[in-house]
C-alpha cells in the first residue's frame, strides 16, 4: 500500500501541504443532513487542483459537497464561503467536461463543469474509504457530443482509460451487427453446412452470410456518413 497508495502521493506533496488555497467542505446526506464522519478537502498549487474524501466509519455514506467551510481572506479579513468548482479553477461554461483521477484507484471519471458548479460532487464511500482525486482538467465537447454521451453513459462511474470508453461507445452502434457475423456460433453454423454431408443449399448459405456482413457495413457506412453501394453477393 505504501508503494501504490502513499509514495505516489509524496511526489505530489506539494500540492496538498499549502495552506493558501486549501478549503474543506461539509459532507451533505440526501436529506441535507451533515455527515461528520466524511472529511474533504481540496487544494491547488500552479493551476494544480487535489481533492481529498475520506469515511472514518464503518458503514456507508453517500452524498454531496459544494460550498466549503468558511475561512478568513487575508486580504479583507473577512470569513468567506467559496463553491468547490472555483477552489479547483473550472470555468462555468456550456458543453464544458472536468476530467480526473482517483490516485488510489487509478480509475478516471468525467463530470459535467456546469453540473459541478451547480450542483457540486457527488460521491459514494464504503467503511474507512478514500479518494484522492488529482490530475484535473477540462475539455470542451466535440461536435458530436461525445463526451455527454460518456458522461450520461458512465453515470457517476470511473473507467482505468476516459479515452478508450469513448472509443467504445462511439463504436457501439457497430458491435451487434459485427458479433452477429463473427462469434463462434456462426463459424460453426457456416462449417456445418458447408461440409459434404450439407443440409442448407449453397445459395441460402452465402444469403444468410450476405445479409449480416451486409448490415455490418451499413453500418459502418452511417458512421462515416457515407453512401453505402453495398449489394448482396447474388
Amino acid at each position: 500500500r505504501h508503494e501504490s497508495e502513499i509514495f505516489p502521493l509524496f511526489h505530489r506533496r506539494a500540492q496538498f501541504a499549502e495552506v493558501v488555497q486549501f478549503r474543506l467542505y461539509d459532507f451533505y446526506t440526501a436529506d441535507g443532513r451533515v455527515d461528520e464522519n466524511v472529511f474533504a478537502f481540496s487544494n491547488r498549487l500552479d493551476g494544480r487542483a487535489s481533492l481529498v474524501f475520506y469515511h472514518n466509519r464503518w458503514g456507508d455514506a453517500r452524498g454531496w459537497i459544494k460550498t466549503s467551510a468558511s475561512f478568513r481572506d487575508k486580504g479583507s479579513d473577512q470569513l468567506q464561503r467559496t463553491d468547490l468548482a472555483f477552489s479547483l479553477g473550472l470555468e462555468n461554461q456550456e458543453q464544458r467536461y472536468t476530467l480526473f483521477r482517483d490516485q488510489i484507484s487509478g480509475l478516471e471519471f468525467i463530470r459535467n463543469t456546469k453540473d459541478l458548479h451547480e450542483r457540486g460532487l457527488y460521491v459514494e464511500l464504503g467503511a474507512y474509504k478514500y479518494h484522492v482525486f488529482v490530475d484535473f482538467k477540462e475539455i470542451t465537447d466535440n461536435e458530436w457530443g461525445h463526451y455527454a454521451h460518456l458522461d450520461q453513459y458512465l453515470d457517476g462511474r470511473g473507467v482505468p482509460n476516459l479515452d478508450q470508453a469513448i472509443k467504445e461507445i462511439v463504436l457501439q452502434p457497430l458491435h451487434f451487427p459485427f458479433r452477429e457475423l463473427v462469434n463462434p456460433e456462426m463459424f460453426q453454423w457456416v462449417s456445418k453446412h458447408t461440409r459434404p454431408s450439407k443440409t442448407l443449399s449453397t445459395q441460402a448459405l452465402s444469403d444468410e452470410v450476405d445479409q449480416k456482413t451486409l448490415r455490418l457495413l451499413d453500418k459502418i457506412a452511417e458512421m462515416l456518413e457515407i453512401e453505402t453501394g453495398f449489394e448482396l453477393l447474388s
